[in-house]
């Protein structure tokens, strides 16, 4: 079994709205959502802080999804019927939007899965990555979590990547002891994260 190490954590504060333009061309921008926009400046960011230029797979915990555009398209289909929905939204509406839009970003070809189950689903990313980090079918893993709130669905905003690898040698300054995942994962925002790493600690 090979050790997990965070290499890199980085976060956006509820209403943060970074400059885009940094991260994202403007007339690729102009078509993603707010909840696209943070999470890839978090991805990228969280990439260019831990050294690795392409994870191996990319992981997104979202509890809702892309909560704007389903509500355009269901007003769309309230207001003017089934012939009116923009396919851009609706494209944006699934759930697993979020990490295939970083995948396509980056143009990463890895594995490539999102988990939404409420509360949990973070928690649940971040195992599936743990998982095979440790069983070493990969050595990289970027795990994101998203989620947005509305004037309609009010919830908690989240916009968060963290890098896991492998190899400590991409681990950052932050965590200088960072052979233990159980002491470091106490730092990062999310539901269910002693749990997770309760359940880790049966394995």
């Amino acid at each position: 079994m090979k050790p997990v190490y965070i290499a890199s954590v980085y976060r956006l504060n509820p209403g943060e709205d970074p400059d885009y333009r940094q991260y994202i061309p403007p007339m690729q921008a102009r078509r993603m959502g707010r909840l696209l926009k943070r999470t890839l400046v978090c991805a990228k960011a969280a990439l260019a802080q831990a050294g690795v230029e392409m994870p191996d797979a990319i992981l997104c915990g979202t509890a809702y999804g892309c909560i704007e555009p389903t509500e355009r398209i269901l007003a769309s289909l309230r207001d003017n019927g089934e012939g009116s929905v923009s396919p851009t939204d609706f494209m944006q509406s699934t759930h697993n939007t979020i990490a295939s839009t970083v995948a396509i970003q980056l143009g990463c070809h890895g594995y490539n899965c999102t988990y939404s189950q409420g509360r949990e689903s973070f928690t649940h990313a971040l195992l599936d990555a743990w998982l095979q980090l440790r069983a070493g079918e990969i050595s990289s893993a970027l795990v994101l979590q998203a989620d947005e709130n509305s004037a309609s669905f009010p919830t908690e905003e989240k916009a968060m990547a963290v890098v896991l690898t492998t190899f400590a040698g991409a681990v950052s300054d932050e965590y200088p002891d960072p052979a233990s995942l159980d002491a470091a994962i106490d730092t990062l925002p999310g539901f269910m994260v002693k749990p997770f790493m309760d359940e880790l600690k049966k394995m």
